[in-house]
């Protein structure tokens, strides 16, 4: 699956993992702007889907469930930056703290800008070869109370170590770090989906929208 990232990372997401409030000033816009052109350039997007039938994708959890009422198949995916923003991080949290830190958020931001990609690619594909046809949002492992050990269903469902590299720790930890794994629902007539609340998140108390006031 072809990855596109964006030709700007999305400022407004990245201020708020920066837990910056207002506008940033000049010296900030320009460490900014200088860790997205290293982001960019450094990047190696990959990503793979895979169509199945809803029964077969595990639907731990009331968020998942509800989310995918009415749907008959799922669309599981995985899209990464490549293990190169990984080690980008890693050295320059030996060498400039600061900028790591840059990276680091920056990176996080980018690799939801390209699930966005992905989704959308899907979405794309899937019309293209089927006639109505009708999609939720994606979902992730680790939102609302979908568990985050079912990372491993989803590299298992998509075979994602041996086509793109993609792994996890003992922890259920994706490597490389910046990747997201997800479903879409599918079904021949409309659905939304439901976004999960805070209140059934497990993530909420370390969740830096939550705290903002906002939701993600």
């Amino acid at each position: 699956m072809n990855i596109k990232l964006p030709e700007q990372i999305n400022r407004a997401d990245w201020l708020l993992y920066l837990q910056v409030k207002g506008e940033p000033d000049l010296k900030l816009t320009q460490q900014m702007d200088e860790a997205e052109r290293i982001l960019l350039q450094t990047a190696t997007p990959r990503g793979i889907y895979r169509v199945l039938d809803i029964d077969d994708i595990a639907t731990d959890g009331v968020s998942i469930k509800k989310h995918l009422e009415g749907c008959d198949r799922a669309a599981a995916f995985a899209v990464t930056l490549g293990s190169e923003i990984d080690a980008l991080i890693n050295r320059s949290q030996i060498t400039n703290m600061a900028l790591a830190v840059l990276l680091d958020t920056g990176a996080s931001v980018l690799a939801d800008q390209a699930a966005d990609a992905a989704e959308q690619s899907i979405r794309s594909e899937i019309t293209d070869r089927e006639d109505n046809i009708y999609f939720t949002p994606r979902f992730s492992p680790g939102y609302g109370d979908y568990p985050i050990t079912r990372q491993r269903d989803m590299l298992a469902y998509l075979d994602a170590a041996r086509k793109i590299g993609l792994t996890l720790t003992s922890a259920d930890m994706l490597v490389p770090t910046k990747s997201i794994t997800a479903v879409v629902g599918l079904a021949d007539h409309p659905v939304t989906g439901r976004l999960a609340t805070c209140g059934e998140c497990v993530l909420r108390d370390k969740c830096e929208f939550w705290r903002s006031g906002n939701h993600c």
